[in-house]
């Protein structure tokens, strides 16, 4: 190969030299050109590109924009694993569903009914239960949505909830205090399947009273937590218990979770 002649090599030297020193002209005016407001977004986007999202919830910085696009945006959900066939983001490890096939689920089996007829029926009841299905839900949840809520000031027609910090669910007594009504777990236990039922109906009175009967029977009968929690409401004293779950500990030698 030729040696490049010396002329050549000054010539690009100062090319380079004369773009560099352009560059720093143009990001000087540009920055002595920004408003206030705009130099503090430069710097929050800067500050959260740069900050590492790992165990973020844990260690929440109020000083880091978690809500620019630029920290936040995690793709789709298109990545098939080749060992569980569960979805995840572009940028989730290959381990973290099932441990890169070390961790084997059953099949799923088929829902029975009435969950079956809802979810796959073809009938007014089924189209009615998919078109209102996160409203059914609500109406048999177990534990309520806990997180420090940020009012953003000004109108906001479409209601866009910011949320500071960690988010968690909260599963109350099993049984309400004295002159205080049931509500989402204790509904299970009213002891009464009739009030149970006028109860859940309140929730949404726009769900067919129908519907909410046979998920009520179906819960009962094959849910495993209410039948815990039945079997725990027969048998413990009046002694208060808390339970703690913490996603990222578990016991010596076991799997991922």
């Amino acid at each position: 190969m030729p040696s490049m002649r010396r002329t050549n090599i000054g010539r690009r030297t100062r090319n380079a030299r004369n773009i560099n020193e352009f560059r720093r002209a143009h990001n000087t005016q540009a920055r002595a050109a920004q408003t206030p407001p705009q130099i503090r977004q430069h710097v929050n986007i800067r500050r959260s590109s740069d900050v590492a999202l790992n165990r973020a919830a844990f260690e929440y910085d109020s000083a880091v924009a978690y809500k620019d696009p630029l920290c936040v945006d995690i793709g789709s959900l298109y990545i098939v694993c080749q060992h569980s066939k569960a979805l995840k983001f572009r940028l989730e490890t290959s381990g973290l569903c099932c441990a890169g096939g070390k961790v084997k689920l059953p099949v799923l089996a088929q829902p029975p009914d009435p969950l079956y007829s809802f979810f796959y029926g073809n009938t007014i009841q089924s189209k009615h239960f998919l078109a209102k299905t996160q409203k059914y839900n609500v109406s048999f949840q177990i534990t309520s949505f806990g997180a420090e809520v940020i009012e953003q000031p000004g109108y906001n027609p479409s209601y866009k909830a910011f949320i500071q910090g960690q988010i968690h669910h909260r599963a109350d007594a099993l049984l309400p205090q004295p002159n205080e009504d049931h509500k989402f777990l204790q509904i299970y236990f009213v002891g009464n399947s009739a009030n149970e039922l006028e109860q859940r109906c309140a929730i949404f009175p726009a769900n067919k009273r129908e519907i909410i009967r046979q998920l009520q029977i179906h819960l009962h009968e094959h849910n495993q937590l209410v039948r815990m929690f039945k079997t725990a409401l027969d048998t413990m004293h009046s002694v208060d218990y808390k339970i703690i779950i913490i996603a990222d500990k578990r016991p010596s030698g076991s799997h991922e979770r």
